[in-house]
């Protein structure tokens, strides 16, 4: 803060300069003059004096500062045209002089009712821009405020229940602090976005109050990721590709926060070769020197790459700027490779210790679902290497089979990878967090033979013996008192018969309910011994979709179970059969290389196709009329 008032009143001299930067539309030194954020220099306290004095709170005197502010503006032929920013002002004024910071929810509300009238001057078409800078300010410090009461709710948790009111309906979905402040930057985002000065859309540069589409998204966004309502960015983004100019036209530390957090809204959405292009375009963008930075953008593009099948490297991992990041990566990335479906269910499991820091990141998700895809394909692999037909390797044979791999083979695998768990769990080097109930799914007569999936409970109490002599299950008419033993019931002529005695109405129930069809587990699954189990027809659902995704080539055969690898005397039967994960992924996506919400400069080529070739003529005395062949 740079200014300072001396001689005469403080408030005089105060409004005497604020006149001034309004006439010269100096935006950058208005911000400067309104401050709000303790602890503020003593000339405020003596103006904070100065208005309790001579402008008292609820007095009629606070009609007279309003018409003071409006001696701020410039006045024009038709009388003053920015009627917004003297109710602005005057909001100021009244904000320093009753705020009260004890009371962190009542600031919280004044400041946001500050902000809302300052973005609406900031709508002027006129003078709009000259409190740009300030929206950003008090934007900032509000979702300071917020984002602070949001991670100690206990300050404010009391004033809350008092303001929600005894009448307040608890169906409805609570609004956050976050989430509210996020709704006013929305606003002042919007308004930035439609301002009409200059050249509009992706042919525009920053000009006017455009200069701040990109500072009002990014704090919008970083609200929206706090509160985690990230469905309410993708208007944002779409309004952006709209209308917004080219985002190389912004300031660096502007484009990488926002391809930052694009990235991570397109991770969230499962675009996950987009948003690795944003991440990276951030990562390579960002200064060097920002390490923690770098390091944040970091963690969600490794996660992205490995989604898409490319491991970090470890000079990568050996950056200043990758420290702790491979104690956390690394694991995974073997566990990929190794194969053991078993072992990457654990270290990614919900109650694994290891899970804490990808949860709080917002990746255990994506990785645990995603990548298992991948752990079955090297068990696939390293079982054909060991145990499949590989063909003529000199290619010399002109006629014979193409390799192929039995899958009796990798069902015996995954047989002795459950054995060799289940043993591991009954001895004493058992996990932390109990035995693993996956190394035990093949022996489920029901359900996944390789994921491990509880019983209904509602029906628990259908798996214990019959009861002796034919008498009730005492379990089952308390679970279902209100169905057995109904307070009343129609009889077969529709008359209303009254049980006060709370008998049961149709006897006592047959323990055995195989013939009302109401267990699903009362079937014995079919035997079928000639054709394959339950895990063999797994693992061909398995195998399909890694041939389905492009992630293997070949085909299955179902009589005799095999997957066949044709085509492999070229390249090999490895090369062919498990092409690279990342080189097959990227040449699928990379057809089209836009990602949404990243606003580009229109290509030179798309602008000679739309004029039409660059004023080429075409020849057509050779051309035949339609319909000739």
């Amino acid at each position: 803060m740079t200014m300072s008032f001396q001689g005469g009143s403080v408030l005089d001299r105060f409004f005497t300069g604020l006149a001034e930067i309004v006439r010269n539309r100096d935006g950058a030194k208005l911000q400067d003059f309104l401050q709000i954020e303790p602890p503020l220099p003593d000339v405020y306290a003596q103006m904070v004096d100065e208005l309790r004095q001579q402008y008292p709170n609820g007095s009629p005197k606070e009609a007279d500062l309003l018409r003071r502010c409006e001696g701020l503006v410039p006045k024009s032929a038709g009388g003053s045209a920015w009627t917004a920013f003297p109710t602005f002002m005057k909001l100021y004024f009244s904000f320093l002089r009753d705020v009260n910071i004890e009371n962190l929810l009542e600031t919280y509300d004044m400041l946001k009712a500050l902000l809302n009238q300052c973005v609406i001057a900031l709508g002027d078409g006129q003078f709009g821009v000259v409190v740009l800078p300030t929206v950003l300010y008090l934007s900032k410090v509000l979702a300071k405020l917020a984002m602070g009461l949001d991670r100690r709710p206990e300050l404010v948790a009391h004033l809350l229940r008092i303001e929600g009111g005894p009448d307040q309906d608890e169906s409805t979905e609570k609004v956050t602090l976050v989430e509210k402040s996020a709704n006013v930057v929305r606003e002042a985002f919007i308004k930035c976005l439609t301002d009409r000065s200059g050249t509009p859309g992706v042919h525009g540069k920053p000009e006017g109050k455009r200069a701040g589409i990109y500072l009002m998204a990014n704090l919008c966004l970083k609200l929206l990721f706090q509160c985690g309502k990230l469905r309410n960015a993708e208007q944002m983004f779409a309004s952006i590709t709209a209308q917004s100019p080219p985002l190389k036209h912004f300031p660096a530390s502007q484009r990488v926060t926002y391809l930052y957090y694009l990235g991570r809204y397109l991770l969230s959405n499962n675009l996950f070769f987009p948003a690795q292009i944003a991440l990276q375009a951030a990562y390579d963008q960002c200064h060097r020197q920002a390490i923690n930075q770098k390091r944040l953008i970091l963690t969600y593009l490794i996660t992205c790459n490995i989604i898409l099948g490319r491991f970090p490297s470890m000079a990568l991992l050996q950056r200043p700027e990758s420290e702790g990041l491979a104690d956390k990566f690394v694991p995974v990335c073997q566990l990929i490779t190794r194969g053991d479906y078993i072992a990457f269910r654990e270290h990614l499991t919900t109650n694994s210790p290891t899970t804490e820091w990808f949860a709080r990141k917002g990746i255990l998700l994506p990785l645990r679902n995603r990548c298992e895809i991948f752990v079955w394909r090297s068990l696939a692999r390293k079982v054909f290497i060991h145990g499949g037909f590989h063909a003529d390797t000199q290619g010399q044979a002109q006629r014979g089979p193409p390799p192929f791999l039995y899958l009796s083979k990798l069902e015996a695998a995954v047989r002795w990878l459950q054995s060799r768990h289940s043993s591991q769990s009954s001895l004493s080097a058992v996990s932390p967090f109990g035995a693993t109930p996956n190394a035990s799914a093949d022996k489920s007569r029901f359900g996944s033979q390789t994921v491990s999936i509880g019983k209904d409970p509602d029906f628990y109490s259908l798996d214990g013996p019959p009861a002796a002599n034919g008498s009730p299950n005492i379990s089952l008419i308390s679970k279902y008192s209100d169905y057995l033993c109904p307070d009343g019931f129609f009889d077969a002529m529709g008359q209303w018969q009254s049980n006060p005695a709370r008998t049961l109405v149709d006897g006592t129930p047959n323990p055995d309910y195989s013939q009302y069809e109401i267990d699903p587990y009362a079937y014995e699954p079919d035997q079928d011994t000639n054709g394959p189990s339950p895990l063999m027809r797994e693992i061909e659902s398995i195998l399909a979709s890694l041939l389905t995704q492009g992630l293997m080539r070949g085909y299955l055969t179902h009589r005799n179970p095999r997957l066949a690898i044709p085509g492999a005397r070229l390249r090999g039967a490895l090369p062919t059969g498990f092409p690279n994960i990342w080189q097959t992924i990227h040449a699928r996506e990379s057809e089209d290389t836009g990602v949404p919400g990243w606003v580009q400069p229109p290509s030179t080529m798309a602008g000679s196709v739309a004029l039409g070739g660059g004023g080429r003529v075409v020849n057509l005395s050779g051309a035949r009329p339609v319909g000739v062949q």
